[in-house]
């Protein structure tokens, strides 16, 4: 493993924190733990901000540094609002099935219904590969543990916050990364403990419903990671992208939901502007329901976008379809600027 990651031409120095499948931090070689090594750094350097970020589906180990080094390369030459550049932090989880069969953590409705083909059915009238949708699904189980396990990446948050009170800490995921980060800030923080100054999701593979206080025709409450709102566990922007050229989350994510969903939804009614029951927040945003005066839909992300007006505690989305062209299209200065403001916002 490589604790810390060098600087190159392009890409600043980071640590990379390495997390198993099962969620939980690995020790580096010489027997340490990475976050409190992490955590002694941002006490004794007085370290003001810190950038998390987590990668989403489909990287090993030699794929989350491409993935980090075309992310930080995407941002080369701009600058930190405030002054001093930010310590990086970013997570690597095994996001790739491994070899042998069917993925043992498919969520057990998708699994029922594999058994009686209706899934299979649709798979095929929808042109998606089975081995393709179930990856998709059991990758989003694991996401959803290591933002949640005690020694994984809420736990690496939680000592974040704890090196150095009034460290401001900026949490950027992709796709399923989303879910991780999403987890572990709602781990991680409280309604009277550390906050995350700044949350940006680009491409986020979890529901447009994640963050609401309910979810329409929803018969068992609300979103998984509502506190992140209702707490106000954001103390600057929150910040979504979706893109109509996302197929993962078009049609992998939505056909998956559809069948979760069945026998927890009532019939759905339509309703001008709000994302289907089914939606992910990468395809079709943010959902709120009741509807809360803090979310804004912002302009088209346009290529060459470079000036953004973002208010500290609002949730914002923003359709980037003419920047990001497929599921993993996310290494972009427009989208490195978007970041930016959102720091910039925070109070």
């Amino acid at each position: 493993m490589v604790p810390f990651v060098p600087p190159t031409a392009t890409t600043p120095e980071y640590a990379l924190v390495v997390f198993d499948a099962q969620g939980r931090e690995l020790a580096e070689a010489d027997g340490s733990v990475l976050s409190e090594t992490v955590a002694e750094r941002i006490a004794a350097e007085n370290v003001t901000d810190v950038v998390l970020l987590c990668h989403g589906w489909l990287n090993d180990f030699s794929g989350a540094q491409v993935t980090y080094a075309a992310w930080l390369a995407a941002g080369r030459g701009l600058e930190w609002p405030g002054g001093a550049a930010p310590l990086i932090v970013a997570a690597h989880w095994p996001s790739i099935p491994g070899r042998g069969g069917e993925p043992p953590d498919v969520p057990a409705e998708l699994h029922a219904h594999l058994a009686d083909r209706t899934l299979l059915t649709a798979l095929e009238n929808a042109g998606t590969d089975v081995a393709e949708f179930l990856s998709f699904w059991s990758m989003r189980e694991r996401a959803i543990s290591l933002g949640a396990t005690d020694a994984g990446l809420g736990r690496l948050l939680a000592r974040i916050f704890a090196a150095r009170p009034g460290v401001r800490v900026h949490l950027a995921g992709h796709s399923l990364g989303c879910v991780a980060l999403s987890a572990a800030l709602a781990s991680a923080g409280a309604a009277r403990g550390p906050h995350a100054a700044t949350f940006f999701l680009a491409q986020a593979a979890e529901s447009s419903w994640a963050f609401s206080a309910s979810v329409p025709f929803f018969t068992g409450g609300g979103g998984r990671y509502r506190a992140v709102v209702a707490d106000g566990l954001v103390d600057g922007a929150l910040v979504a992208t979706t893109s109509t050229h996302d197929l993962a989350l078009n049609v992998l994510y939505r056909l998956g939901m559809e069948f979760i969903l069945q026998r927890s939804y009532a019939a759905e009614a339509s309703a001008a502007g709000r994302p289907a029951r089914a939606a992910a927040i990468g395809a079709d945003g943010l959902g709120f329901d009741p509807p809360v005066p803090t979310a804004h839909k912002l302009p088209p992300l346009r290529p060459g976008a470079a000036q953004f007006a973002l208010a500290a505690g609002a949730q914002y989305t923003v359709d980037a379809s003419a920047v990001i062209a497929d599921h993993n299209d996310v290494a972009h200065a427009e989208l490195a600027r978007l970041f930016l403001a959102a720091v910039a916002a925070v109070p």
